[in-house]
């Protein structure tokens, strides 16, 4: 999933269990680390949806807490399970709630690509619907609750020097890489789908970016707007969300079920 559904569900998670460690604003930043640092092109993000901690890592950094959090949702978005399921699945065998709504989505995303001049197969229009639920969702919660996005703009913002030192420590302990890569990589997003102060833009517009690429469409005018419409029309059919955003809490409720070092692949890339 992407941004303001991760920040949702940590949100969520935080509100019922205060009693859980670490949890700073700046929690929410390291929860998308995983999909914000590949945005940067410094880092694959197949590197970066694989959680193996060296020894002590957690125990010096246990913010990174967070970014394991990160991929938990993601297995549950794409196979409904803590743990990513055998790889070669093909997308109507995935379980989650992100292939299972993108069901719906199909006969949407066949018209976009039809008007497009694309004509991708059953597995990739599957696959593409499951994209557009991802972005949709994240535009439904920005219509239903602007503050989700602005509380993850916020933290960004609001960090310290010193959790910024940390947060890169933290981060290239993790990823095995120097600090300074992942310091660099801290205002990709912004780079890659706008200002993240105008958050109208940051979730429609700018998510065009990863439609079209997908497609391998140029970024003119009207592919823009033709998929600003996709989304907005993706949108009105994912008002069911908050029942994945509440069963993925409930999940994540048992920490002792998915916490620690123990390593753990995600399925966001």
């Amino acid at each position: 999933m992407l941004t303001n559904c991760h920040t949702l569900v940590l949100r969520e998670l935080l509100e019922r269990h205060p009693e859980m460690s670490h949890p700073g604003d700046d929690a929410y930043v390291y929860n998308v680390a995983p999909d914000s640092l590949p945005l940067s092109g410094e880092f694959n993000p197949r590197e970066t949806h694989r959680f193996a901690p060296p020894a002590g890592a957690m125990e010096q950094f246990p913010k990174l807490l967070w970014v394991k959090c990160h991929l938990v949702v993601d297995n549950l978005c794409h196979y409904g399970s803590i743990a990513k399921t055998a790889s070669g699945q093909t997308p109507s065998q995935k379980q989650g709630y992100t292939y299972l709504k993108g069901v719906e989505l199909i006969p949407l995303m066949r018209e976009f690509t039809k008007e497009a001049g694309v004509m991708p197969d059953e597995a990739s229009l599957h696959y593409l619907a499951h994209v557009l639920v991802e972005i949709a969702v994240d535009y439904a919660i920005h219509l239903d609750d602007g503050t989700v996005g602005e509380q993850l703009r916020d933290a960004q913002g609001a960090m310290s020097d010193a959790q910024k030192r940390e947060y890169a420590e933290g981060l290239g302990a993790l990823y095995g890489c120097a600090p300074e890569k992942v310091a660099r990589a801290r205002g990709a997003p912004r780079k890659f789908y706008g200002d993240w102060h105008d958050v109208e833009h940051l979730f429609v517009k700018g998510r065009t970016k990863i439609v079209l690429r997908k497609l391998r469409l140029p970024f003119n005018e009207e592919n823009t707007e033709r998929t600003c419409r996709l989304i907005e029309e993706g949108a009105r059919m994912t008002s069911d969300y908050m029942e994945f955003i509440d069963d993925s809490v409930d999940t994540l409720s048992n920490w002792e079920a998915w916490g620690g070092e123990v390593a753990i692949e995600g399925a966001g890339f």
